[in-house]
Formats: C-alpha cells, structure tokens, sequence
C-alpha cells in the first residue's frame, strides 16, 4: 500500500471521536485506507 500522509490523522482522529468521516473523490484509496486503519486498531488491541 502506498504511504498516505492521512493515516496518522485519522489515527489520532479514530482516538478521540467515536465516529470518523472519511470523504473524496472516486476511486481515491478512501476504502482502502479504512482498511488499513481498521487492521491497524485491531491489531492494537
């Protein structure tokens, strides 16, 4: 996957609000950066 500058935003973002809105374009990685950050949490825990 391709580094993107959000992830650590959403990140901290994901920590303080119990909801996290994601927007863009089509086609912009936004599924796939939830993805990632869905794994990421997960494996935190």
């Amino acid at each position: 996957m391709i580094a993107r500058h959000l992830m650590s935003a959403l990140q901290s973002r994901a920590l303080e609000y119990p909801v996290v809105t994601l927007t863009g374009p089509r086609q912009s990685g936004k599924a796939t950066l939830d993805k990632a950050l869905r794994n990421q949490v997960i494996a935190d825990d």
